[in-house]
């Protein structure tokens, strides 16, 4: 007559020996090896600390209403002007002040300007041909989302024509460079101090190399990035140097150096994964040495 299994149950069987015997120290080795082993290879494997990571964020950036110009020709300077009195007072003869529109655009309505738009129109002589032009837009820069960063950056432009001009017309993004990755909470304010220093009274203060030197030591700078241009030639009737600048504000990645329970999560995670696969292989060689009885124990079954 065919038989049909109704119940089945495993039999335990357990193994038991004196603290100071080879098969105790048999089993504390491998219960050492089954916690060390996995962290021993999961350490070697790049990428088990994740000491850095990366982000995206729109940053906040507003005009400070401050800017600093030089136009000139092949001859030399033909004008200049800044929202500095100081500079002013230092430009002499060459000081020439212009009409400056600007406004922010906030194109998804989220409170973040997403880009700005500047114009800057120099009245200029019927013999003063401009073909290079020296432009800083002072902002402010600031970032929430991990740590609090508080900045102040600039756009610096720079664009020379083989033929006088009477216009030019630029754009691009406003892109962070950073030395050093950001904290990973906080607020940072180490590049939060003027880049020119405005009440000096020495033109060598203002002069754009030293000004772009003195920036360039900051950990967190900003510069044009995807910039277009585009030039109008002068004509004979032509009174008038326009610059029109749009500068967009996009989101981008940023750098940061993880904290303590962010580099444990992403650790803990490597770590158990490789501890799942030499535990089931510490049992089966756990499982060798005492079931065939290659360490003396006394063992009894349920």
């Amino acid at each position: 007559m065919a038989r049909f299994e109704l119940y089945s149950e495993p039999v335990r069987r357990s193994y038991s020996a004196p603290v100071c015997s080879l098969a105790c120290l048999s089993a504390l080795t491998l219960w050492i090896v089954n916690v060390i082993l996995p962290f021993i290879v999961a350490y070697n494997i790049p990428g088990f600390w994740q000491k850095y990571g990366e982000y995206r964020e729109q940053p906040y950036v507003r005009f400070q209403h401050q800017l600093l110009f030089s136009i000139s020709s092949t001859s030399g300077q033909i004008a200049t002007w800044s929202t500095i009195p100081n500079y002013n007072r230092l430009a002499g003869e060459q000081l020439r002040v212009p009409h400056v529109t600007s406004y922010a655009v906030d194109s998804n309505y989220d409170g973040k300007p997403d880009a700005f738009n500047l114009t800057v129109e120099i009245p200029v002589n019927s013999d003063e041909n401009v073909q290079h032009i020296q432009l800083m837009l002072f902002f402010s820069y600031q970032l929430s989302m991990f740590s609090r960063l508080q900045a102040q950056c600039m756009a610096y432009i720079d664009r020379m024509s083989a033929m006088p001009i009477s216009r030019l017309d630029i754009g691009g993004d406003l892109m962070m460079t950073q030395r050093n990755p950001l904290p990973w909470t906080g607020t940072l304010t180490t590049s939060n101090s003027s880049i020119i220093n405005t009440d000096s009274v020495f033109a060598r203060d203002y002069n754009f190399l030293t000004v772009l030197r003195n920036y360039a030591e900051r950990n967190e700078t900003t510069h044009l990035h995807n910039s277009y241009e585009f030039q109008t030639l002068r004509g004979s009737n032509d009174r008038q140097f326009t610059v029109q600048t749009y500068i967009r504000f996009p989101e981008q990645i940023f750098v940061y150096r993880s904290g303590f329970w962010q580099l444990m999560k992403f650790a803990w995670i490597q770590y158990l994964a490789l501890f799942l696969i030499f535990h089931y292989l510490i049992n089966k060689i756990r499982h060798f040495i005492f079931a065939y009885g290659l360490v003396p124990t006394a063992h009894k079954g349920n």
